[in-house]
């Protein structure tokens, strides 16, 4: 596993390849992290990573996303000294908000988050509350509701991106 630090308004650091600070071009990504696997408008793809990095109109870094959740297989994350993928959701919402020193954008409540001052957001596709009726339809047809991938999707968030600084706030 790649340990990864989340390091909010800096970057990451990842483990045996240095620090990825925000503002950096895309040759000076690539040549700290090679070539990406796949490149989307201005948006790089880096799968062994398990993230996205997105570029600015001048071809700078302005976000990095984490992006496969609960499942990831190559990485483990730490920001504030947790995992945010295993840390049930709303231990997350907290944790983050007792480190952001801004606005806290949850129009999208309960699936997305964008903690302003820290320039991190959160993502999930679905939420405790809709979990009750898939749960007892499993229950009646004698499937084990906690093995199901939607399980996991309503308690942990499957994104967390962060920015460089103002990055929510300039959205």
């Amino acid at each position: 596993m790649i340990k990864i630090f989340l390091e909010p308004l800096k970057g990451i650091n990842i483990q045996g390849a240095g620090t990825i600070e925000f503002n950096l071009s895309r040759p000076e990504l690539e040549s700290k992290l090679g070539k990406p696997d796949s490149v989307y408008d201005n948006k790089l793809f880096y799968e062994e990573l398990e993230l996205r990095m997105d570029l600015d109109k001048n071809q700078r870094l302005e976000f990095i996303e984490f992006i496969y959740g609960p499942v990831t297989e190559n990485i483990e994350l730490e920001i504030y000294g947790l995992n945010p993928f295993k840390t049930k959701s709303s231990d997350l919402i907290e944790v983050l908000k007792g480190h952001n020193t801004g606005l806290v954008d949850s129009t999208e409540e309960p699936y997305c988050y964008a903690f302003h001052g820290s320039s991190i957001g959160i993502y999930r596709n679905s939420s405790e509350a809709e979990l009750a009726d898939k749960m007892a339809t499993c229950k009646a047809n004698g499937i084990n509701p906690e093995q199901e991938e939607w399980y996991m999707e309503a308690h942990y968030f499957w994104t967390i991106g962060l920015g460089r600084e103002a990055y929510y706030s300039s959205k």
